[in-house]
């Protein structure tokens, strides 16, 4: 247990530490978040229009299956444009403490996940190499539930979705290279 929680919170600070790197130093998320032209009136509009926090799409799917609603959206919806915006009207600071406490918390949550998984599985007792590859196809597998789920369905951008894609497969890559390190089971001596 105690290279359990050792591997997940070596695992959380590079998950961390690599998430700053990919969003400061590291050009993977450069031009993917686009700034809106005349700022100022879209913002006043959205401050008329949407009243509480939440996520707002258009065109307005049809709150009810009327025939004529449906086919009324799929025209607005072929004509465009078409969008997602996640909404706060009220602001705050754009990067408060409580959000980087929360958000190491969560990158150690993640690897005593990880680390759990892999003290479970037959890699534990693989090489380092092996240990890490474990890791890093869990990075496979979040993206491929999360960012590429989300450019399916909801219409998220390639170069959005290619490169958070990139930042969860390489950051699971580098915290499996920690958590390899102190999680591994011994090989037992062969008979």
């Amino acid at each position: 247990m105690k290279k359990l929680l050792l591997g997940s919170i070596v695992g959380g600070i590079i998950l961390f530490v690599w998430s700053w790197l990919a969003w400061t130093l590291v050009p993977i998320h450069s031009d993917t978040i686009q700034n809106i032209n005349n700022e100022e009136a879209v913002v006043t509009a959205m401050s008329v229009n949407m009243d509480k926090k939440g996520v707002y799409v258009f065109p307005a799917m049809p709150t009810t299956h009327d025939q004529n609603a449906v086919d009324e959206y799929n025209q607005k919806y072929q004509q465009g444009p078409v969008g997602m915006i996640i909404y706060d009207p009220q602001g705050g600071d754009p990067m408060p403490p409580s959000q980087m406490i929360i958000g190491i918390i969560l990158d150690i949550l993640a690897a005593f996940i990880a680390g759990w998984f892999l003290s479970r599985s037959t890699a534990a007792a693989s090489s380092y190499l092996g240990r890490v590859v474990f890791c890093g196809m869990l990075g496979i597998f979040l993206a491929l539930l999360s960012h590429i789920v989300n450019w399916n369905w909801m219409n998220y951008p390639l170069d959005y979705t290619t490169a958070w894609t990139l930042d969860t497969i390489i950051g699971w890559i580098l915290a499996g290279l920690g958590i390899a390190a102190i999680i591994k089971i011994p090989k037992t001596a062969e008979a």
